[in-house]
C-alpha cells in the first residue's frame, strides 16, 4: 500500500525495455477493487496481476472497474485480458479511445503513416524498416481489445470509496488523463508527471493527431499548478510531493531542449539529423522511434513559434532557422 487514506496499492509490473517497469495501481474500497492502468499484455504482466490478486484474496468479480490513463501499450495493453478475467468495465478518455481505434485496431494504417513520416524526415530506409518493425512488435501486446467506456474531461468518477476528477492532460498522448482526489490532493499522474525522467512528447502522423503536442504538454503541466496537488503517484518512479518544483524542472528541460535543437538545425537539417545529434547513439529501434517523434514535436513547436521554417525538396523535409 502506498497511500492508506485512499486505499491505494502500487502494482509494479515488468517491461522488456530499458525503462523496465510500469506502476499500475489498485484501489481497495468497501465494495471491491478498482485498477488504474494495465501493463503490456504479456505473460510476465499476467503473472504479476495474478500474484497481486492472490496476495490480497481478490476474486475476479471483486474487480469493479479498470481505468486507463492513456492508450500506450504499457498502460492499455493488458486491459482486454483484465476485462475478460473480471468482467469489469474498462474506462479511458474519449480522445485516446479514438487513438486505440486509429492506431492499434488499424495497425496497417498507422504503420504506413509512420513509414512515410520517417522517410519524409530523412531517416534512412533500413533504419525505417527496423523502427517500423519495433512498432509492429509492440502493437501485438495490445490484444485482445476490451470494450471501452469513455470518460470526459472534468467528469467525476468513483474509485474505491472516493471521488476523483478526470483531468485532461494532453502532450504525452493527445488524450492522456489523470485522476485527482481533491480532498486528499492526490494525483494519479500516469505518464504526465514523472519524478525523474521527462515524459516522451511525440509527434504522430497527421491521421487525426494533434499537430503541436509539445504546446499542449507545456499548457497541461502548467495547469496542474492550480490543483493544489500534494502527492503524485506516477506510472514510472516513486511517489513524490515536490509538484511545483518538478513542473518547473520539466519546463526548463523543454526550453533547453528547444534551444539545443534550434542550434542543431542551423542553416538546414532534417529531423533525423537533429535527432542523431541530440540523443544518445546506443538507442534501440524502439527507443529511436521515441527520440525521432520527440525531435519532431520540438521542431514543429519551433515552427509554430516562428523560429524555424520547413522546406521540402525531393520529398525530404528540411528545417532551418528564420533570420531576424
Amino acid at each position: 500500500m502506498i497511500y492508506e487514506p485512499l486505499g491505494i496499492y502500487k502494482v509494479k509490473l515488468p517491461l522488456p525495455f530499458r525503462l523496465n517497469h510500469v506502476n499500475c495501481h489498485a484501489v481497495k474500497g468497501t465494495k471491491g477493487w478498482w485498477l488504474i492502468d494495465a501493463g503490456l499484455n504479456r505473460e510476465a504482466t499476467i503473472e504479476g496481476w495474478r500474484q497481486f490478486f492472490e496476495e490480497h484474496a481478490i476474486r475476479p468479480y471483486d474487480i469493479k472497474g479498470i481505468y486507463i490513463t492513456h492508450f500506450h501499450p504499457d498502460h492499455y495493453g493488458c486491459s482486454g485480458w483484465l476485462q475478460e478475467y473480471s468482467g469489469a468495465p474498462v474506462y479511458i478518455g474519449e480522445i485516446d479511445a479514438d487513438r486505440v481505434n486509429r492506431y492499434w485496431k488499424s495497425k496497417n494504417n498507422i504503420l504506413r503513416a509512420l513509414d512515410i513520416m520517417y522517410r519524409d524526415n530523412g531517416m534512412p530506409d533500413e533504419i525505417v524498416r527496423e523502427t517500423i518493425g519495433s512498432v509492429n512488435n509492440l502493437i501485438r501486446y495490445t490484444s485482445p481489445h476490451p470494450k471501452l467506456t469513455t470518460l470526459k474531461a472534468g467528469q467525476v468518477v468513483i474509485i474505491g470509496d472516493f471521488e476523483y476528477q478526470v483531468i485532461l492532460t494532453p502532450g504525452h498522448t493527445d488524450g492522456h488523463i489523470c485522476f485527482y482526489n481533491i480532498d486528499q490532493g492526490v494525483l494519479l499522474s500516469g505518464d504526465h508527471l514523472l519524478p525523474e525522467i521527462s515524459s516522451n512528447i511525440s509527434l504522430w502522423p497527421q491521421t487525426g493527431a494533434d499537430p503541436n503536442p509539445l504546446h499542449n504538454f507545456l499548457k497541461a503541466i502548467d495547469s496542474i499548478r492550480s490543483l493544489n496537488c500534494k502527492l503524485a503517484l506516477p506510472a514510472h518512479g516513486k511517489p513524490f510531493s515536490t509538484i511545483e518544483e518538478r513542473i518547473s524542472q520539466l519546463e526548463a528541460h523543454h526550453q533547453a531542449r528547444l534551444q539545443e535543437m534550434k542550434e542543431c538545425v542551423g542553416s538546414g537539417a532534417t529531423a533525423y539529423q537533429v535527432c542523431k545529434q541530440v540523443f544518445r547513439q546506443d538507442l534501440s529501434y524502439h527507443e529511436l522511434r521515441f527520440a525521432m517523434a520527440e525531435t519532431l514535436a520540438h521542431l514543429v513547436y519551433l515552427t509554430y513559434q516562428g523560429e524555424l521554417k520547413v522546406t521540402t525538396k525531393d520529398g525530404i523535409d528540411t528545417y532551418s532557422q528564420i533570420k531576424n
